[in-house]
């Protein structure tokens, strides 16, 4: 069994090798490891795993002790915990910011590299919105936060009885979107089930820094705005934890169901979301969806 277990130390979880198909950059920082292995998974897209890789000293010479010393108590692989983008029955993808020592050893992995992994933690995104009671799904997104989001939005227009989905996914930069003109072919190809929208924060802000931001995705252009109340939208909010903490505390203070939210959160744990943001998301929902009788 995949589990991870957290008490009493590192996580556990039961180690199944896999190597890596390809390497592959998608967007300025980002790169999607495509790992393939001999035995079904069963993973879905936002499943988080322990993904490790043997620890090359002479790559990643700048390794911090904290790594190298957890590489070191585990056999010599750097470990750490990732979020899956999409999977088939024998691989699975894994979007990563290539930010440090872990990152740029798989980023600079070649074909045919062994990877271990295991564990199988978090609710994957479709799984977590219920769709029978549901009329409209938001994906909010930063960074490679947008990897899961694709992989499910994947999964789901697959499925005819899926409600429309819309993918709001914030950058710093315009050169750091991710998959950009395979979104726009998706889009194109299922205007009527999805589209998507990308914010370039050093231009526009974050999407909670203004009301304007918010209308836009309050905006549920591909539903009839009148024919929705603040229960009809399912949001699922991923990547950075103060956008997480700002817009889960907002839907929950315009009235929106606890059960129709769900997030993950990825870092930037200790930075307190700011109240402004908070008000500008719970007015503009509010507003813009509690004219019909919750």
């Amino acid at each position: 069994a995949h589990v991870l277990r957290a008490e009493g130390g590192p996580p556990q979880y039961d180690k199944t090798y896999g190597k890596i198909a390809t390497v592959e950059t998608v967007g300025l920082g980002s790169a999607m490891i495509h790992v393939e292995c001999d035995e079904p998974t069963g993973y879905q897209p936002g499943h988080v795993l322990a993904l490790e890789i043997e620890h090359n000293k002479d790559e990643t010479s700048d390794t911090n002790a904290k790594n190298s010393q957890d590489a070191a108590n585990n056999g010599g692989w750097m470990r750490g915990p990732y979020t899956i983008s999409r999977a088939t029955e024998n691989s699975f993808d894994v979007l990563m910011r290539v930010v440090g020592d872990k990152s740029k050893t798989f980023s600079l992995a070649s074909t045919g590299t062994s990877v271990r992994f295991g564990g199988k933690f978090h609710t994957p995104i479709i799984d977590g919105i219920q769709k029978d009671s549901t009329k409209r799904v938001v994906l909010l997104s930063t960074g490679v936060g947008v990897g899961p989001c694709v992989g499910a939005i994947e999964d789901a227009l697959k499925d005819t009885s899926f409600p429309p989905i819309e993918l709001y996914a914030s950058y710093k930069t315009k050169e750091e979107v991710v998959y950009s003109e395979y979104l726009d072919g998706m889009a194109a190809n299922h205007a009527t089930k999805f589209l998507w929208k990308p914010f370039i924060t050093s231009d526009t802000g974050r999407v909670s820094a203004t009301v304007d931001n918010v209308k836009i995705v309050a905006g549920a252009p591909l539903s009839s705005s009148n024919d929705l109340s603040l229960t009809d939208t399912h949001y699922h909010l991923i990547g950075n934890a103060q956008m997480v903490k700002e817009w889960k505390s907002g839907l929950e203070k315009a009235g929106v169901p606890d059960e129709k939210v769900t997030v993950e959160s990825y870092f930037n744990g200790k930075m307190a979301p700011n109240q402004d943001a908070i008000d500008n998301i719970s007015t503009v929902i509010a507003a813009s969806f509690s004219k019909v009788t919750v």
